[in-house]
């Protein structure tokens, strides 16, 4: 009997969730970001998965993980690093057939320095203009002199990225897309990618001609009224052991949890060292026999423990209850432990056992 926590990784509600987001698409094709390990769920099965299902367009923020991408997909889809060139990878570039996204004056001048003599790249590069976010991109003042400076081979995406898509209401959004627009002015007939996954749900103005969804297609993120997502894991824990707690006593490091009755606790194979994170302690929960039970104490390296009083009949070594899935929702559990979907999936350790469920 293992009992390691198992993350359930359900690839065929990953590629539903992509042809969701396709089909609200109005323009353009929808691509998909796959970097930190496809957002936890296995870089390698998920590209296989969204390539079969038809996806062309794949984002990474490596070379690296594109080098593993390209591997597993052979030569057909587009692949493109994020964070950009580094002078020493024109090789591992040109070999792998990637599509640098050029995020500054020195990886504009690194990608100058690869086109010298006219020997293009073999599928292009992008670049990607700041519009607001003030993180990575070019500034869209200089978007005139590039396209000039651009002439021996021009880009093939024109890019930026939403600061405050899941915010459907928020300026900033109309605000960026404006940017894109004056920049994209400098470069006629250049296709402009905008979207990430809450931009895609903010309609037309936003799709242009490459969406790129990221945490929507794992189930994340808050989608609009009418909308559904598939859970792209489910996160399990199996119960190690089961005993009374007598009130007054107390549970866990520090004390922080004390009985006011007779409880019945379980202590669950799960901690922070698996990425199940400590700011969940006395405010997050499990699902065990399709009720909620809360978890008692401070999350500690690789257990936790919780409340299964009344559940005396499920509680029992072995039996797995659910963290994160269908019955607990990836954005709820993260908003209890204070973060977001995306830190709760990218963080979980390889000590968490991935199954891949067709």
């Amino acid at each position: 009997m293992s009992l390691r926590p198992r993350a359930r990784i359900h690839l065929s509600n990953i590629a539903d969730n992509w042809r969701t987001l396709r089909a609200v698409q109005t323009e353009g094709v929808t691509g998909a970001v796959i970097k930190a390990d496809a957002y936890g769920h296995g870089l390698r099965q998920v590209a296989e998965t969204l390539h079969d299902a038809g996806c062309d367009h794949f984002f990474v923020a490596h070379s690296y993980e594109a080098e593993l991408t390209r591997a597993a997909l052979g030569s057909h889809p587009n692949i493109y690093v994020l964070n950009g060139p580094s002078p020493d990878e024109e090789a591992l570039y040109r070999e792998n057939a990637l599509i640098p996204v050029v995020n500054s004056s020195f990886q504009y001048r690194t990608m100058a320095d690869w086109l010298v003599d006219g020997v293009k790249m073999p599928r292009g590069f992008a670049l990607h203009f700041d519009t607001g976010m003030n993180r990575l991109g070019l500034p869209v003042s200089d978007a005139q002199e590039l396209a000039e400076a651009s002439e021996g081979q021009a880009p093939i995406l024109i890019m930026s990225h939403l600061a405050c898509a899941e915010d459907r209401d928020a300026g900033m959004n109309a605000h960026q897309a404006a940017m894109l627009e004056t920049v994209s002015a400098a470069f006629p007939g250049v296709p402009l990618s905008l979207a990430n996954s809450g931009g895609v749900w903010l309609g037309a103005d936003y799709h242009h001609a490459l969406s790129r969804p990221g945490i929507a297609l794992y189930g994340g993120g808050i989608p609009p009224e009418g909308a559904t997502l598939k859970p792209g894991m489910t996160l399990e824990a199996p119960i190690l052991q089961v005993k009374l707690v007598e009130a007054g006593e107390t549970v866990g490091y520090n004390a922080t949890w004390r009985a006011e009755q007779q409880t019945l606790i379980a202590t669950l194979a799960i901690g922070y060292g698996d990425g199940f994170p400590r700011s969940a302690s006395n405010k997050g929960f499990v699902m065990l026999g399709g009720k909620r039970r809360p978890i008692l104490g401070r999350v500690s390296m690789d257990l936790i423990t919780i409340d299964v009083t009344n559940a005396a009949d499920l509680a029992r070594l072995g039996v797995y209850a659910q963290l994160i899935g269908p019955d607990a929702a990836l954005e709820e559990q993260a908003a209890l432990a204070g973060t977001i979907g995306y830190e709760l999936t990218t963080g979980l350790t390889p000590r968490v056992k991935r199954i891949y469920e067709t």
